[in-house]
């Protein structure tokens, strides 16, 4: 059901501010801290800073630089390492350059080495982690390098990296192409999200929802599970079995709407807005709240220093 419902349960907190605003940012949570990397810094200058933010103290620190400035990347945690995968920048000639890099952080000694490269560059897809492997999904298209996003039709690629082979596979392709969605894992299948690509029609903004089983490597959908609204560069996160998703660009504007999803609550309910408008934004789950960090503002091209944490 997609039903809409208005519910003024939870709360979204304003955390202290970035010391450099930034969009695109990847974020991971490690023993109870929060961290984020790189992202598109003012004048959209991909960045390679790495920041932790602690709730207990309730502040930022930096930590060592990534070893490849770039924006757009995602990160996943597994045990005690980081992975941050993709991502890519904004050459001086004007062009992107789309990256197939992994680079995997150890927080406990602050240190970096190299993972194993992609299969294909992915710029700002999803990601998702399920039994101990990475699965890294869409994106922009490897050929969109020219023309920016509004000429981009999505990437359908999708891989994964198992760690016992340690290198990524091929698996099945995502069936909308899409850049800019999000996804979560849910009784160990994943759930693909919004985004957004170029159509023959004009740039279309997504609704669907597309799950994927690793079981049997199949995408399915059901045309009674969808978002309650067309969004790109939304946020999601699953909090117990309730599926959050919040901000994004739909309807030519950046929201800070709110919605939760529950099935035995017979689908979506709108709950507390974020405190002001946001899309491109890094997430994570720490401690059952989900945090949230830069992102882009409410004109679409400036990067913020805003950062929250909604608790239900």
């Amino acid at each position: 059901m997609n039903t809409t419902k208005t519910n003024s349960a939870g709360c979204w907190t304003r955390l202290p501010p970035l010391q450099i605003a930034r969009s695109h940012p990847s974020v991971a949570t490690y023993a109870g801290k929060i961290y984020a990397f790189g992202g598109g810094g003012p004048q959209f200058k991909s960045l390679n800073s790495v920041i932790c933010f602690d709730p207990d103290s309730n502040n930022w620190q930096k930590r060592r630089q990534m070893p490849t400035l770039r924006s757009g990347t995602v990160a996943a945690t597994i045990g005690d390492k980081i992975y941050v995968m993709g991502g890519g920048f904004r050459q001086d000639d004007g062009m992107f350059r789309f990256l197939t890099k992994v680079e995997i952080y150890h927080p406990d000694s602050d240190s970096w080495e190299m993972g194993p490269d992609l299969l294909m560059p992915h710029d700002y897809p999803a990601v998702a982690v399920v039994n101990n492997a990475i699965y890294v999904i869409g994106g922009h298209h490897p050929d969109a390098t020219q023309g920016g996003p509004k000429t981009d039709p999505g990437f359908d690629f999708c891989e994964r990296l198992v760690l016992e082979k340690g290198s990524w596979e091929q698996i099945a392709a995502l069936p909308t192409p899409r850049f800019a969605l999000s996804a979560v894992t849910h009784d160990d299948k994943i759930l693909a999200m919004g985004g957004v690509a170029f159509r023959p029609e004009g740039f279309n903004n997504f609704t669907v929802i597309e799950r994927y089983d690793p079981a049997t490597n199949q995408w399915s959908s059901d045309a009674d599970f969808s978002l309650p609204w067309p969004a790109a560069g939304l946020g999601s996160a699953m909090l117990g079995d309730e599926l959050y998703v919040f901000g994004g660009y739909s309807d030519d504007s950046i929201h800070p709407r709110t919605a939760r999803y529950n099935a035995a609550q017979d689908g979506w309910q709108q709950v507390t807005p974020l405190p002001s408008p946001v899309c491109a934004m890094g997430v994570t789950v720490c401690d059952d709240s989900i945090y949230t960090v830069g992102g882009w503002a409410d004109d679409g091209r400036t990067p913020i220093d805003a950062c929250f944490r909604y608790t239900p």
